[in-house]
């Protein structure tokens, strides 16, 4: 089973049992997302994500996701974490030319790729919004 299969099948037990009891949490109703935000707060994946984004990916997609010009919105355009983790490794091309390089060797992201995932999900879901988010205390 994959991790996020078994993540899910953790949120609906999760949430079942809630239920049972009158009531189902925020957290286990998000347990099929990569991020967590509670009263406005993102936890440290999340909040990583935010900087990692800021920190190179804003230059051609704009502040917060919402895309440029140049580069298309990663708030409004879904992608599945294997497309995004593919493109942002690989880089893309449209028609022979690039579009977008790829980030494999670079330290700065391609570590980090999940977690700007897990920031541009909460974006896209609107647990977040625009400007620098607050960091949950750990």
């Amino acid at each position: 089973m994959r991790p996020l299969q078994r993540l899910v099948l953790f949120a609906v037990v999760a949430c079942g049992v809630a239920v049972g009891s009158g009531r189902c949490s925020q957290e286990a109703a998000a347990a099929d997302k990569l991020y967590r935000v509670v009263e406005g707060k993102a936890d440290a994946r999340t909040y990583n994500g935010y900087r990692r984004y800021h920190g190179g990916c804003n230059h051609c997609h704009g502040p917060d996701g919402v895309g440029s010009t140049f580069a298309s919105s990663l708030v409004d355009r879904r992608l599945d974490i294997e497309t995004f983790r593919r493109v942002v490794r690989d880089g893309q091309s449209k028609s022979g030319s690039s579009v977008m390089k790829g980030f494999a060797n670079d330290p700065n992201f391609a570590p980090y790729i999940d977690d700007i995932y897990a920031y541009l999900q909460a974006r896209a879901d609107g647990a977040l919004g625009r400007g620098r988010p607050k960091k949950m205390d750990p």
